[in-house]
């Protein structure tokens, strides 16, 4: 599979932010491979070097909230297009909406969704490759730049807002209640009051093309491997129950018969693709979720009966899920 990526404005702001965390921007991109070359010499970067680049200052800097403020404070125009297309929206559901539609143009393998339920609006944020991990302080500068679109509009929302992530409970820095923070989820999520919704946008003499940047997507879509395609959706949809191949192929405009010519073309059926993703993700999950039995695993994945789950993974792996996770957890301490 191609190697996920991101824009690479997604590092402005970074290096001048650093050294008010005791972080050495040098040291910090060379140890996740990159360099502030980066930004003028390419459009797109590694999603998996970026997230490491975000750990390594999260748990290196001063404060605990290190990359929340550094998403806080993101400059919208480095966005370009989408940045625009963020601020000239009249209202903040708008600006909420238009992030969340264009956001896979930022980058990969990933899922930001706005929802509305039950009197409350939700951005959900998700690396979707399972490789990319840990991946906490990515998610805290990608919320971090939500709170901003949000403090837009209402400045004291931070007052009213909840957040969930998908690690392990830590400490945040955040200046906020345990009972607005959840930890362990299938997401990472900022909620609050759909009434917030309504909040005028600062005003903007920005005007921005939606058409083009829907158009920008098109293009981005048919240019993208059917295999990369599917990963990410198979990813996405992992522990939501039966995967159905003739769904995921209508999703992304093509027959069934045309999916299985193109991943045939990449020498790989659609069974082959669904069990690398399973297999990739369950080592994820024995990596993450240690209090979850094989059997509860196996049905987050999709499998019906443990023992498929188990023979798959001990075929694919070369030992038993059981001695892998036994392993995974013994190295971690």
């Amino acid at each position: 599979m191609s190697q996920p990526a991101v824009q690479a404005e997604a590092l402005c702001g970074w290096t001048d932010s650093m050294p008010a965390f005791g972080i050495e921007p040098d040291e910090a991109l060379a140890r996740a491979g990159l360099d502030n070359g980066d930004v003028a010499t390419s459009n797109r970067i590694s999603l998996k070097r970026f997230a490491r680049m975000a750990e390594s200052v999260g748990e290196r800097a001063n404060h605990p909230a290190a990359t929340w403020t550094i998403g806080l404070n993101y400059d919208l125009a480095q966005l370009g297009e989408i940045g625009t297309a963020i601020t000239s929206a009249q209202t903040l559901g708008a600006a909420l909406r238009r992030f969340a539609d264009h956001f896979e143009l930022l980058q990969d393998s990933t899922t930001l969704d706005f929802q509305v339920k039950d009197g409350t609006a939700t951005v959900n944020y998700r690396i979707l490759d399972p490789d990319i991990w840990p991946r906490h302080h990515d998610a805290m500068f990608s919320l971090g730049i939500v709170a901003r679109i949000v403090r837009m509009a209402v400045p004291d929302a931070m007052d009213e807002i909840e957040l969930g992530f998908e690690c392990a409970r830590r400490d945040t820095g955040l200046a906020m209640p345990l009972s607005r923070l959840s930890f362990g989820g299938e997401v990472n999520s900022l909620s609050l009051p759909v009434a917030m919704l309504d909040a005028a946008m600062p005003p903007s003499d920005a005007r921005s093309n939606l058409k083009d940047l829907s158009t920008q997507i098109a293009r981005k879509r048919r240019a993208e491997p059917a295999r990369d395609r599917l990963a990410a959706m198979i990813f996405a949809r992992m522990s939501q129950g039966e995967i159905n191949q003739d769904e995921l192929a209508s999703e992304i405009g093509m027959s069934s018969r045309t999916m299985r010519r193109r991943l045939a073309e990449a020498q790989l059926t659609f069974q082959q693709l669904l069990d690398e993703c399973r297999m990739r993700q369950a080592m994820l999950e024995f990596r993450t979720r240690p209090e979850c039995s094989i059997a509860q695993v196996a049905l987050r994945l999709g499998y019906a009966e443990h023992s498929n789950f188990t023979r798959a993974f001990t075929r694919w792996v070369g030992v038993p899920p059981q001695r892998y996770r036994a392993d995974t957890l013994q190295s971690q301490h």
